[in-house]
């Protein structure tokens, strides 16, 4: 048996310093960190060991009263509240150096109507002359404060240590936090093409904010899932536009998240937006998502606002294909995520990618296949002398690798390379990219 994790939820108006908490106590930028207010707006989980007691820290947005003019504050209030459900302490936020606020005091009374166990910590105490700017904070009712320094760490220890002793251990059966057989996915394209939405559907709970104003979500977002008995880590990722329109630090911190996404995936699913068809920019993500050797899904997202006929969809996916004569091996499907239309498709692409991306092919196998290849055709002669192949192995997956042992390595051209790899994929790779390697053998 091993101890259940404790939940400690991190909670306060915006710009306090949750997210430099969260990260602190993570050990690593896991929540962008950027002092304009609103950064965090979705709920971001990190599982981290506490003197051997495993704790599951969730920060949040800053919890702001709703307002006309910022229409996506709503949401980010219910997703701090959910949060808030979810923990079994919550530490309030406070900033010594602004000062006490109205804010402050109303998340107090929602944390007293709560009934949970709660601290308020002071940050940005970094010094013993400034423990001072303390005392307006007694004014919100609690026997004790907690000062910190997030970016520096004083007093994180107490902070944290005291925030346990408020939750009794308790034992569950062991289990892995991520199985070792986890298909991961990385939702991702351009901005408001429907990624939270479809995000959403698929893992059954709002746990991403979802709103038509591009660029909402700006962290990457893991979820794992277990369906009909296999287990999904779902990435939510902020909307990839053009470098030329990217503006600011933060922007530029959201796509470096969005594609380390990409490279830790097994698959991307990427979405593109019907009414617009594929942009180049989809093409650029394509490509990336090619060069990092992952499986690529294409979902036409809003498909509901098509003409309702397959010989319509057939048309527009030929459109697509025509622009994907690169990669004419990925799959394409239409969907709505708004109507739930066409997601029964996902779950079994997912599972024949994976099954395609983790094949291996014995090499008596594969030899047999690559005689046949040669006698078929072989390649032209490389400066007046023949080009020769000695034997074919399957050096990885994901993606599946190959190298041929050749005489002439740069002997092979281009154009019998893709005749090679188009050959290799009737062995059982009919969605994915293959990566086939020359060498030369050693001669004795």
């Amino acid at each position: 048996m091993a101890k259940k994790k404790a939940v400690i939820a991190l909670v306060g108006r915006p710009n306090v310093g949750k997210s430099t908490l969260f990260n602190r106590l993570a050990r690593k930028a896991k929540a962008i960190v950027d002092n304009i207010p609103g950064v965090t707006r979705d709920r971001l989980y990190a599982d981290i060991d506490w003197e051997g007691r495993p704790i599951t820290i969730i920060d949040t947005g800053g919890f702001l009263p709703p307002d006309e003019e910022v229409p996506i504050l709503p949401q980010v209030v219910a997703q701090c509240e959910k949060a808030m459900e979810e923990a079994d302490v919550i530490i309030l936020m406070t900033d010594a150096r602004a000062g006490l606020n109205p804010i402050d005091e109303e998340l107090v009374r929602k944390l007293r109507e709560l009934q949970k166990p709660f601290l308020v910590a002071v940050n940005k105490i970094d010094s013993e002359k400034q423990e001072k700017l303390l005392y307006e904070f007694y004014a919100l009712g609690v026997d004790k404060l907690w000062p910190i320094s997030a970016m520096h760490g004083h007093g994180v220890y107490e902070l944290i240590t005291a925030a346990l002793s408020l939750i009794p251990q308790r034992e569950e059966e062991e289990k892995e936090d991520i199985p070792p057989d986890t298909i991961r996915i990385a939702l991702v394209g351009r901005p408001n093409v429907g990624k939270s939405s479809l995000f959403n559907q698929l893992i059954g709970d709002e746990r991403s904010v979802v709103s038509d104003i591009p660029g909402t979500t700006r962290d990457t977002i893991d979820t794992l899932l277990t369906y009909a008995g296999k287990h999904y880590l779902f990435m939510d990722t902020a909307g990839l536009r053009r470098k030329a329109r990217i503006k600011g630090r933060l922007e530029r911190y959201s796509v470096q998240r969005s594609l380390r996404a990409i490279r830790d995936s097994d698959i991307a699913l990427v979405l593109l937006e019907a009414p617009e068809g594929i942009t180049d920019q989809d093409l650029k993500i394509i490509n990336y998502a090619l060069e990092q050797g992952k499986c690529i899904l294409i979902g036409v997202n809003k498909w509901d606002l098509m003409p309702a006929t397959p010989r319509y969809e057939s048309g527009y996916i030929e459109a697509i294909r025509n622009r994907l004569r690169f990669a004419p091996f990925i799959p394409i499907i239409t969907l709505s995520a708004l109507k739930r239309e066409g997601l029964e498709k996902l779950f079994p692409l997912f599972d024949v990618l994976y099954k395609e991306y983790t094949t291996r092919i014995t090499t008596g196998r594969l030899n047999r296949v690559l005689e046949e290849i040669y006698a078929h055709y072989q390649p032209p002669l490389y400066r007046n002398r023949p080009v020769k192949f000695y034997y074919i192995t399957q050096v990885g997956i994901k993606p599946p690798t190959f190298v041929i042992f050749t005489n002439y390595p740069q002997g092979v051209a281009e154009n019998y390379r893709r005749y090679l790899i188009k050959n290799l994929r009737e062995l059982g790779f009919k969605h994915i990219d293959l990566k086939l390697i020359f060498r030369e053998r050693r001669r004795k």
